[in-house]
Parts: structure tokens; C-alpha cells; sequence
């Protein structure tokens, strides 16, 4: 590799980027004014006249004297800092301008070891850099592409691409055979010998961890999130065992004189007061809802300090509007920190409160879990509530679905349907779907008649031209109906016997 102390050309930069170069860290005393105020005199020729004729500065009008030496002091002091050489190297082997800026401003005198060593070290402590990004910086670098740490951080790179999908880990074989794959190169293909050698020594390292399903491979961080989460939920079905004598009372009196409540309904509510944790789970039109607003007035009767939050702004509105108490998304009630990357609220800072009901926890991934159970103190009780049939998180983990198949937690599933549209024909598909029967859809032709057929229904087109015609023809017809908004929304979903499973 190159000696980044040798002198180093720098390659023709914009008049915007020799503003940045020049009021970067390494020149210290120029700063952003006085390199505008350079660049806009000399422009882009400005860098040669620092080198060779400094004198000219004092053509600069209103640049004093002592400015003029502050800059020419800085030009001269650059000169020996080994940062100013990796600079021009990595502008030399076509790194993007920022990028140059942004690893020199990290890593400091330190660039030249970094980049002799371990390039790839970039992907964990630089944002918005990833595997191929330093493989390329790498291989002009002078990197072989059998050199372990690419190797290494091509297994972090596929682990960590597998989150994005919802996996908390991979079984070794995919990971091996995705990791294989974008460490192969025109002219190189991976060793495999090597990199199971690799893996194996993260293990030994901790920096990856086995699971407990033969051959599953975790990123350190997420088997870390996932034995928190269990111990956590361990901790707290062992300390409560809560005596019910005083909600069935209150049930008795408040449903008398307010409302009634199915068998199911009822135990839901006593579930969740004898344990710690517990889930509340039921397809829609269940119940689910009037379970939280009797939960809700039982706790305020209580006079406890109580949480609603749901992974979302849109479903928090929701719990809001159906129980009459101010609901947040779990980032805000947490207290997300952005320019930390963490959350407010901890171990070291818990909530102050008594009981926390969370909606909509099919959606909550194994890292914002982890954060809340954290952030909860001992005492304080966790509703979690959701349709295990509704969308998984976008992040690493199907938390619901994967709790409720462990029966560990306390569970009430609703299953009778108590909505007043019950025999909505959303709601009958739904159920039909989920115990593996074909729903019955009605079908129509002309996009006129949409209001003549029900909520759930198919208006068949025999080409993709005609489907066109027909989703246009359809927003028409709505849009001069006279019905309210809540009624216009349609879900678009073109199917043809070549794709009859649409994503």
C-alpha cells in the first residue's frame, strides 16, 4: 500500500469543496467566512497560491495582517499533519468528496492506520456507509479480497441486512451462502475454509452468538435484545400473582350500571390484573377495544398513574379517541433522543408510572421491547394487546406472534364478534382466511354500481387496459358519490391469473 506520508497531489475540486477543505478541522484559524472569502477572490486556483505565493493574500481587500498570517500559519502547520496526506489520497482514488472529510474528521492522525489495516472498520463507525462502500474504498486502498476483516464484516453486512427482513438471525448455511456471494468478485472467489474460520472466531470473540436452535447465527447486539426481553418477562410473571376479589366487585357494579361484558371479556380484564404482563389478542371486531376502555376506567378508579401508547401516531389517535385518555407512540413516551441515537427513559431513568397498555404490539419489533421493558420499573404492569394475524414489525423479530406460540404469558384470546358490522364483509373474510377457508367475495363488472355491492368485493376487468379504465372509472364514481369520507377509501388491488397473489 501507498505511504499516506509521501506528498499527494490533490486532484481539481469545485470552488465548494475547496470552501469545505479549507474550513475543515485541519486547517485551524481559516474557518468558513475567511474560505469563502479565499476562494471567492482566487477561486479554485486559491490552494496553489497558499502553496507558492502567500504573499498574495494581502491583495485580499479588508484581509488583515494578522489574518493573513493566521492563514498562512495554518497552510504551513497542515503541511505536517499526516491528515492532510490521507485527504489527498483518498480524493486521488476517487473517494466522493464528503466521504474524504467525513473519515479524516473521525478518525483524526489515526486515518492512516485505520485505512492500513482495517478499512471496513468505516461500516460501524460511519453512518451512511456500508459493505460495498468500503470494499470499494478497500480495493483502491490496496486490500486483498482475502483479507479476514472483509471477510468479517461481509457476515456483519448479510446479519445485518437479515434484520431489515425481520430476522433476528440466520441459520449458518443461508448466511454462509449470502455471505459467499457478495464477497465473490470477477476475479475472486471466496474460500470457504476461510470463512468458517472467520465465523468461528467471532463466536469465540462473542462478536457473533449461536442461538438456541441448531445452527442459528445472531448479530451479539440482537441475542443480547432477545435474552433481555425473556429474563425481563421471566422476572415479572414471578412477582405477581395478584388477588382479583376487588375488580370482579367493581365489574359486577360498573356493568350493572353501565355496560355488560362477555365471558371472555371479563377474564381478559381479571388476567391482566393478576399478572405482571399479559397479552390481550382477537381478530377484528372482537372486543379488544372495550376491554381497554373498562381497563382504563378501572385503573382511573384506582387512581393509578397509567400509559397508553402504540407503536404508531396514527394507532395512538386510535386508542385516544376509544378511551377517552391521552395516548403517545412509544418513541414519545420513551423520549427518543435523535442526535444520541437512544432513548430518554431506561434502566437508569424508568417511567414513573403504574400500568402501561400497549395497542397494536403485532407491529413492536425485539428492540423497541427491550427499550420499553427497560425503561419499566418493577412494580409497573404491561398490557400488551394485538391481532396476531395483522402486520409483523418492520424491524428484527415477530415479538406477538412469537410469544403467544411460547405460552408463556397469560393470554385471552377474543373470538366472538361484537361490532355492529359484524357481518361486514371485511370482517367475515378476515375470519375465513384465518381458519383456511375461501372467503366469499362479491364480484361485479361495471365500476358505476360500486355502491350496489359490499365492503370487501372484486370488480373483474378481462385486461390490464380495462383494469386501467376501470380503477379510473371507479375514482370518478366515488368522488361523486354522496357518501362520507370514511367510505372512500378503496383498496386498489389488480390481480390477473398470471399474478393472482399480488404483493
Amino acid at each position: 500500500m501507498s505511504n499516506l506520508h509521501s506528498t499527494y497531489q490533490l486532484p481539481a475540486m469545485s470552488s465548494t469543496e475547496i470552501v469545505d477543505y479549507l474550513s475543515s478541522p485541519l486547517f485551524k484559524g481559516i474557518g468558513k467566512k475567511t474560505a469563502i472569502t479565499l476562494v471567492e477572490h482566487f477561486g479554485t486556483d486559491i490552494l496553489n497560491i497558499l502553496d507558492t505565493s502567500p504573499h498574495l493574500l494581502a491583495e485580499i481587500p479588508g484581509l488583515k495582517t494578522y489574518r493573513i498570517d493566521k492563514i498562512n500559519q495554518a497552510w504551513s502547520d497542515s503541511k505536517n499533519n499526516p491528515v492532510r496526506g490521507a485527504i489527498a489520497l483518498l480524493l486521488g482514488i476517487g473517494t466522493p468528496f464528503k466521504l474524504t472529510l467525513n473519515i479524516c474528521a473521525r478518525y483524526g492522525i489515526e486515518t492512516e492506520k485505520i485505512l492500513k489495516t482495517n478499512p471496513y472498520q468505516l461500516v460501524e463507525d460511519l453512518d451512511g456507509v456500508g459493505f460495498k462502500t468500503a470494499d470499494k474504498l478497500a480495493s483502491s486502498l490496496g486490500i486483498t479480497p482475502d483479507s479476514p476483516h472483509r471477510y468479517f464484516q461481509a457476515v456483519l453486512h448479510i446479519l445485518s441486512g437479515a434484520l431489515n427482513e425481520g430476522h433476528c438471525f440466520l441459520p449458518l448455511d443461508v448466511l454462509i451462502e449470502r455471505t459467499e456471494e457478495i464477497l465473490t468478485l470477477p476475479e475472486y472467489q471466496p474460500d470457504p475454509q476461510l470463512l468458517q474460520t472467520v465465523i468461528n472466531e467471532a463466536i469465540e470473540t462473542n462478536a457473533l452468538l449461536k442461538g438456541a436452535f441448531d445452527g442459528s447465527i445472531y448479530l451479539a447486539k440482537v441475542y443480547a435484545s432477545e435474552l433481555k426481553v425473556a429474563n425481563s418477562i421471566k422476572q415479572r410473571l414471578q412477582q405477581y400473582d395478584r388477588p382479583t376479589q376487588e375488580l370482579s366487585y367493581w365489574l359486577s357494579e360498573y356493568c350493572n350500571e353501565v355496560t355488560t361484558l362477555s365471558p371472555e371479556q371479563r377474564q381478559a380484564l381479571l388476567m391482566a390484573e393478576r399478572y405482571g404482563i399479559s397479552i390481550l389478542t382477537g381478530g377484528p371486531g372482537r372486543g379488544k377495544t372495550y376491554v381497554l376502555r373498562t381497563l382504563v376506567k378501572w385503573l382511573q378508579h384506582k387512581g393509578y398513574k397509567i400509559a397508553l401508547a402504540a407503536p404508531t401516531g396514527k394507532a395512538a389517535n386510535r386508542m385516544k379517541d376509544s378511551t377517552g385518555v391521552q395516548a403517545m407512540t412509544i418513541h414519545r413516551l420513551l423520549k427518543w433522543q435523535g442526535a444520541s441515537h437512544c432513548f430518554e427513559h431506561n434502566q437508569q431513568n424508568p417511567l414513573n408510572h403504574d400500568w402501561i397498555i400497549i395497542d397494536e404490539f403485532s407491529m413492536v419489533d425485539i428492540f423497541l421491547f427491550n427499550s420499553l421493558l427497560k425503561a419499566l420499573k418493577t412494580h409497573c404492569k404491561i398490557l400488551l394487546v394485538g391481532d396476531k394475524d395483522q402486520l409483523p414489525s418492520i424491524g428484527a423479530g415477530m415479538v406477538l406472534r412469537d410469544l403467544l406460540v411460547s405460552e408463556v404469558l397469560p393470554t385471552t384470546e377474543l373470538t366472538t364478534i361484537f361490532r355492529q358490522d359484524s357481518g361486514s364483509a371485511i370482517v367475515e373474510a378476515s375470519t375465513s382466511i384465518n381458519y383456511g377457508q375461501v372467503p366469499k367475495i362479491d364480484t361485479f363488472t361495471n365500476a358505476a354500481d360500486w355502491l350496489n355491492y359490499s365492503n370487501c368485493s372484486l370488480l373483474e376487468t378481462p385486461t390490464p387496459t380495462a383494469t386501467a379504465r376501470a380503477i379510473a372509472s371507479l375514482v370518478k364514481a366515488i368522488a361523486k358519490s354522496d357518501v362520507g369520507g370514511w367510505q372512500r377509501f378503496v383498496n386498489f388491488t389488480p390481480i390477473s391469473p398470471s399474478n393472482p397473489y399480488p404483493d
